[in-house]
């Protein structure tokens, strides 16, 4: 069902956005969503234990709202303030619950049992949810739809080499997608057990 919106809907919508849309205003697009979502990084930063990257967060959060025009400009990052990423999904993982089977969930795409159901926990932090009315209103739907333009446009190159080179897609998006996701759980540092279950040689 994915692919077949997907190459009927999604990707020529996104193509046609890509095509009337300059480069700089992608960028901007970008940097206020990522900015938005900056209230739900910092709160998993904190249940997380992180404190200095939840107030790397939060600096970054205050200064591109405040002096980057709501986080059309990056400022923080362009000035080096390290940029964390986390959702409650790796808040799970970093408490010990397991990930569970992999899902391909409607419209949303590769997640697992555990990284799914956080999704909703996400949503409270979030700036689109602090008032109701809003959150329900035809502009949040269409800021999120927007959102979901660009992420699918940045997402282009990788699907066309999906597409050309896997022998199945699916069980190569599966394996892309985990390797991805253990990456960002990990904070991209790379596990010290990867060759743990190998047996030993003399």
């Amino acid at each position: 069902m994915n692919s077949s919106l997907d190459s009927a809907l999604i990707e020529p919508a996104s193509n046609a956005y890509t095509a009337v849309t300059p480069g700089f205003a992608r960028t901007g697009v970008r940097n206020v969503f990522h900015n938005l979502n900056r209230p739900v990084v910092f709160a998993n930063t904190v249940l997380q234990g992180e404190m200095e990257a939840a107030g790397q967060v939060l600096t970054s959060f205050a200064v591109d709202t405040v002096f980057g025009l709501g986080g059309l400009f990056a400022i923080a990052e362009a000035n080096g303030v390290p940029q964390a990423n986390e959702d409650f999904g790796q808040t799970l993982a970093v408490w010990g619950v397991p990930e569970g089977p992999y899902l391909m969930l409607p419209l949303l795409g590769p997640s697992t049992v555990r990284d799914g159901g956080a999704r909703f926990v996400d949503r409270y932090p979030h700036p689109f949810n602090w008032n109701e009315e809003f959150s329900n209103s035809g502009e949040a739907w269409a800021l999120r739809g927007l959102n979901g333009l660009d992420q699918r446009a940045r997402a282009q190159n990788a699907m066309d080499t999906l597409d050309r080179t896997a022998i199945d897609p699916y069980v190569q998006l599966r394996s892309a997608w985990r390797q991805n996701r253990e990456r960002a759980i990990r904070n991209g540092e790379t596990g010290g057990d990867d060759y743990e279950d190998l047996p030993d040689f003399d």
